[in-house]
């Protein structure tokens, strides 16, 4: 029995562990099956009972808002970024800010001008640049205070008009005035063109026969001269009388009065000529467009264009004097003075040189 235990313990040790193991199986599965069933019944109850979420912070809240409604980059006024910063200039061998100091660039133009209408002030030829293409260099509409920047702002088209004394028609009358008589109790003072005139009696040929006209009427052939005075005068040369009477004419156009002193009164007789300027040819020119001719007479309206042809403005001609041409627009005149010879250009300067961004 010894022996046969001894030769077959292995044996036995290894049922008796299969038995044991069978036993503990049988011990546990039972216990694992109610662990599973309880589980489930916990899931189902807490799936049925729903837990409120915590509200959101405010914080939170206030971002999300940000990022619904993200803000534009906005550029600096000085130009600068944050990786590049605005480009210094060097003038005369000096490093120069655009943005502060007072020395300007291009005088008469501040820099902050330059800059608040986004111009390039690292041109040297900005001056005489018309961003917009409106017919107005940036340094024109700097003087007007419009800005080069907006195309439906523009400087007084006017300004751009000029003329010279050989742009002027001008006609030339000169009168003799010989004698007054009385004709049906009405005065009429006798008056002989010098040059031939258009005579209306004589169906506006051109001629210099004596016309005879009466205190308010005008001179036949030259309708824009009004007799408007007479006045006995008598003067004494050499112990000698003469008569020198004065006959007054206005100009119904300029209101300038003319005095005619009555022919062989005196030796001392001058005739005066009267002129009357008739109209104008008006030089205008835009930046980028040719000259255009505009011949306008006194009294009548001519119109100026922009460059684009899109913006208009009615002017009228007023009056000619030794100042200059008037012409009107929406109530206010303004003065088109004769233009000056060409000065002699300046010596160009030494531009600024831009540096490289650091």
């Amino acid at each position: 029995m010894k022996d046969l235990l001894t030769r077959h313990y292995h044996w036995i040790i290894l049922g008796i562990a299969t038995l044991t193991l069978l036993g503990s199986a049988a011990l546990l599965v039972p216990q694992l099956l109610g662990l599973g069933d309880s589980l489930t019944a916990y899931a189902l109850a807490t799936t049925a009972i729903k837990a409120p979420a915590p509200p959101p912070s405010v914080s939170a809240v206030a971002a999300l808002e940000i990022l619904k409604k993200p803000v534009a980059w906005q550029s600096r006024e000085d130009g600068a970024s944050p990786l590049i910063s605005r480009p210094y200039l060097l003038k005369d061998g000096k490093l120069i800010d655009p943005m502060e100091g007072n020395e300007p660039l291009y005088p008469p133009i501040p820099n902050k001008w330059l800059i608040d209408h986004q111009l390039d002030y690292t041109d040297i030829h900005i001056l005489d640049a018309d961003p917009k293409h409106k017919g107005f260099t940036v340094k024109e509409e700097y003087e007007a205070g419009t800005d080069p920047n907006n195309p439906d702002q523009f400087p007084p088209l006017q300004t751009k008009l000029t003329y010279s004394d050989g742009d002027i028609r001008k006609s030339s009358f000169t009168f003799d005035f010989l004698d007054s008589e009385d004709d049906n109790g009405k005065t009429l003072y006798e008056l002989r063109p010098r040059q031939p005139i258009p005579n209306p009696e004589k169906g506006n040929r051109l001629e210099m026969s004596t016309r005879n006209v009466a205190k308010g009427d005008t001179v036949p052939g030259a309708p824009f001269l009004k007799v408007i005075g007479y006045q006995e005068k008598k003067k004494v040369i050499n112990d000698t009388e003469y008569d020198v009477s004065e006959l007054t004419l206005e100009n119904t156009l300029t209101g300038e009065r003319h005095i005619l002193v009555k022919k062989y009164g005196s030796r001392e007789y001058k005739p005066s000529a009267i002129e009357l300027i008739e109209s104008v040819s008006f030089h205008y020119q835009l930046v980028g467009a040719p000259e255009e001719v505009i011949t306008v007479q006194r009294g009548k309206e001519f119109n100026l264009h922009s460059l684009d042809g899109k913006y208009v403005e009615t002017y009228k001609l007023e009056d000619f004097s030794s100042d200059g041409i008037l012409i009107g627009k929406e109530g206010k005149s303004f003065t088109i003075k004769p233009s000056s010879p060409a000065s002699t250009p300046a010596p160009a300067t030494q531009p600024p040189a831009q540096l490289p961004p650091h």
